[in-house]
């Protein structure tokens, strides 16, 4: 064999053996399926910063995210075993675990929301100030959405009666349309509800919000979850998926104005000025005093243990779930990689 053969042929040979790493590597991943609490929105761009930036191949993960419809979707389909994790909304899964004493479904594994950035929004109108102007009134509620799962809370806060009001379900698409017919006089949603309000011509003076944090409702918002099945089976998958998670919170934070990019290429109809007043609008329920204190996703026990109590009471829940059944804390990355930068 001449040296030019003997060339080509270690040529060839490294060449299939680099694809054989390759193609090992690939089949190596692991799946899981997501579910989003939303549509592709800004804050939601966390999942497609994270993966064009190689973060869940990093971690050995091929992480399929589809979208939500609303802050308490993501439980049942957990539990049927369609999705492996899910963001969820931890009032609502105070109520479903409590609701639902047998083995545990899945557990919370990291803090999105350090503060749950919702409120309830009318115009002004309708003569509506204040959470004490509602009864009587009629809310739009959707099916998987929080406002009627928040409510009993929010009435014991305003002193109103949970009973004073009418309710009228529909899909949350059609939210800002039927507040603005007339069909409703109360819509809820996160903070940035506006904007969709606005986007249809009503003016920002004419919009009355109304936080829940006003009212003294500091609770933990929308939390990473994880159904128990993959925590018992691939706990090494699950703690990659929260360093990612953590990695791509970190960097959406840093610099908004990026994740909105790689938002755009995921869902090429958004506008990515529009999704930065999102961001700003909601980032507030992330970046609290707590947070910027110690760290990104953790949990204070005391803290989550009054929203257990006060979610149990309004709900009359008679066995709420413990904090260890709620939050898992041993895959939380290190203090150290969740603190913000300047921190």
């Amino acid at each position: 064999m001449s040296k030019t053969s003997k060339c080509l042929r270690g040529i060839t040979l490294a060449l299939l053996f680099g694809c054989a790493l390759a193609s090992s590597a690939h089949a190596q991943l692991t799946p899981v399926k997501f579910r989003l609490d939303w549509v592709w929105q800004a804050p939601q761009s966390i999942w497609t910063l994270a993966h064009e930036r190689g973060y869940f191949k990093e971690e050995g993960l091929e992480v399929q995210v589809d979208v939500g419809t609303g802050s308490a979707g993501a439980f049942q389909r957990i539990v049927s075993g369609v999705y492996d994790a899910g963001l969820g909304d931890m009032s609502s899964q105070i109520e479903f675990l409590a609701r639902n004493p047998g083995p545990l479904p899945f557990q919370s594994v990291y803090v999105m929301y350090d503060q749950f950035p919702a409120g309830f929004f009318a115009l002004k109108k309708s003569g509506i100030r204040s959470v004490k102007d509602f009864p009587g009134r009629t809310l739009m509620e959707s099916p998987t959405g929080f406002s009627r799962r928040i409510w009993p809370l929010l009435a014991k806060a305003a002193d109103v009666d949970p009973n004073s009001v009418k309710w009228v379900t529909a899909a949350p698409s059609l939210r800002a349309t039927l507040l603005i017919n007339g069909d409703v006089d109360i819509i809820s949603g996160f903070l940035s509800i506006p904007l969709d309000l606005m986007t249809r011509g009503v003016k920002e003076e004419e919009i009355v919000t109304m936080p829940v944090a006003d009212y003294g409702l500091h609770y933990y918002g929308n939390t990473l979850v994880v159904s128990q099945k993959l925590i018992d089976a691939n706990p090494k998958a699950v703690a990659g998926l929260v360093r990612a998670f953590n990695r791509g919170l970190k960097d959406m934070l840093a610099d908004p104005a990026s994740s909105m990019k790689y938002l755009k290429q995921r869902e090429p109809l958004v506008d990515e000025n529009l999704e930065l007043k999102r961001f700003r609008m909601v980032v507030a329920g992330i970046l609290t005093p707590n947070v910027r204190t110690n760290g990104l996703g953790a949990i204070n026990a005391e803290r989550l243990q009054k929203q257990i109590d006060q979610v149990a009471q309004a709900y009359g829940l008679p066995n709420p779930p413990t904090i260890e059944r709620i939050f898992n804390p041993k895959f939380m990355p290190p203090q150290s990689e969740r603190m913000l930068p300047g921190n």
